[in-house]
């Protein structure tokens, strides 16, 4: 069972049409000036909704000489998504397919003033005359086009199809690859983000950190069961592939949809078996903007992003300790350089706490299979930190077993209210432990 994709979205584009040659048949213009500042990446939770400051953002890092002639040219790498069944599907960006998000995702970034290039990839051919193929990976022609970008934005789906598309992996049992190497078009992003921005949105988040990529689960059945090398049948269980994604991101795992699904605890999971310290997880139509040079980064959008450290946890069975949970609201900035720390806006006052302390929350992760609840574990935080006991639990809607998540205000928890009205808060204690 899968979660339904939100990192597409309806974006009105009238009746024109982006069309892509065969890239043989196209000269690539002219590798625009390298701009004179860092590389950046733009991590989009999910479910961009269109929404402006984001797609502003990744626009003006794009414009390789701000006020100056020239503009953005952004690559549209879509091969996450799968490969459209007919002609029409792949013409029509109101379908959901490799060809039509290239469409409507070109349509919103010319709407903000940039020129676009539709990378014509995706995992199959479907149709005769199908112009997005595997091949293309491969095309010299394709690669050229995107060089010649001065930024990459990678569209949602599922992160694998990348690995499959843009990278040459020597077989391994599960997909669970650890020798990879990168295919020409692959190249070619490479040095757009040496000098440019990457920007990606869900599958488009996920792929662009380095090893040990998560690949699909849940966090009931990942904290039960723990984690798998490899992508899994089962969409509930823990996967990950050991070579991982892009490597444009080091230091963290990242993850997607993050308190929006209850990913907390496929998090926590996913980085105790695979020696991480820390995890970075963006919520939908929320975006990290980081630049890539100095780790540090800055939280736009209408959501939040947490940064998970696990770096003094200790699990015993089904019990973990040690866990420590920050979480950066719109204005916040992130710092993952120096022990991925969140740091408070402008205009940010401190939360005094003594309210009403938080009840007891059921469904804490979200179920695929409960009743379709979203942000449980950051609403159940933020009551906390502004509580008067300073205490929280919840319980998996899941039994057999059931676990509880007890989340604790202490002496090195700080939190305060953005100039946007909402709570963040950094170094809230998480200790989950089995509750029958």
């Amino acid at each position: 069972m899968h979660r339904p994709s939100s990192a597409f979205g309806a974006f009105a584009l009238g009746t024109a049409l982006v069309l892509v040659p065969a890239a043989s048949a196209i000269a690539a213009p002219p590798v625009q000036a390298p701009k004179k500042s860092s590389p950046h990446a733009v991590l989009i939770g999910g479910n961009l909704k269109e929404n402006a400051e984001i797609l502003q953002a990744i626009v003006d890092l794009a414009d390789p000489d701000g006020a100056g002639p020239q503009h953005a040219r952004i690559a549209i790498v879509t091969a996450a998504a799968s490969s459209a069944a007919t002609p029409e599907q792949a013409a029509n960006p109101d379908e959901n397919n490799a060809a039509a998000n290239s469409l409507y995702y070109s349509g919103l970034f010319q709407s903000f003033g940039a020129e676009t290039y539709s990378v014509p990839i995706d995992e199959a051919v479907d149709y005769a005359g199908d112009g997005y193929t595997p091949a293309m990976a491969l095309d010299t022609g394709v690669a050229a086009e995107i060089a010649a970008s001065t930024g990459v934005f990678f569209g949602g789906g599922d992160q694998m199809r990348y690995v499959r598309t843009l990278f040459e992996c020597a077989d391994a049992e599960l997909e669970a690859f650890s020798d990879c190497a990168d295919t020409p078009a692959m190249t070619a992003i490479r040095s757009v983000a040496a000098r440019g921005v990457v920007a990606g949105v869900s599958a488009g988040l996920t792929i662009q950190q380095g090893a040990d990529m998560v690949t699909g689960g849940e966090s009931y059945q990942a904290w039960r069961d723990g984690a798998t090398a490899g992508y899994l049948d089962d969409a509930t269980a823990l996967g990950y592939l050991p070579y991982g994604g892009f490597g444009f991101v080091d230091g963290v795992l990242l993850d997607s949809h993050f308190t929006t699904w209850g990913r907390e605890g496929r998090a926590i999971t996913l980085a105790l078996a695979t020696g991480h310290p820390y995890v970075l997880g963006v919520d939908e139509t929320t975006a990290v903007v980081l630049d890539r040079t100095t780790g540090q980064g800055r939280v736009i959008g209408e959501h939040g992003a947490s940064i998970i450290d696990v770096s003094n946890a200790v699990r015993t069975d089904q019990t973990v300790t040690g866990v420590r949970w920050s979480y950066a609201n719109a204005g916040d900035s992130i710092d993952l350089r120096h022990n991925a720390a969140i740091a408070k806006g402008k205009g940010a006052t401190k939360v005094k706490p003594g309210g009403e302390d938080a009840a007891p929350v059921a469904d804490l992760w979200d179920s695929i299979d409960g009743a379709g609840g979203a942000y449980t574990m950051r609403d159940l935080g933020q009551a906390v930190v502004a509580s008067a006991s300073g205490v929280g639990t919840g319980v998996t809607y899941e039994t057999d077993p059931r676990f509880e998540t007890t989340l604790t205000r202490d002496q090195g928890t700080r939190a305060w209210t953005t100039s946007g009205g909402h709570v963040s808060f950094a170094d809230l204690r998480v200790e989950i432990a089995d509750a029958d």
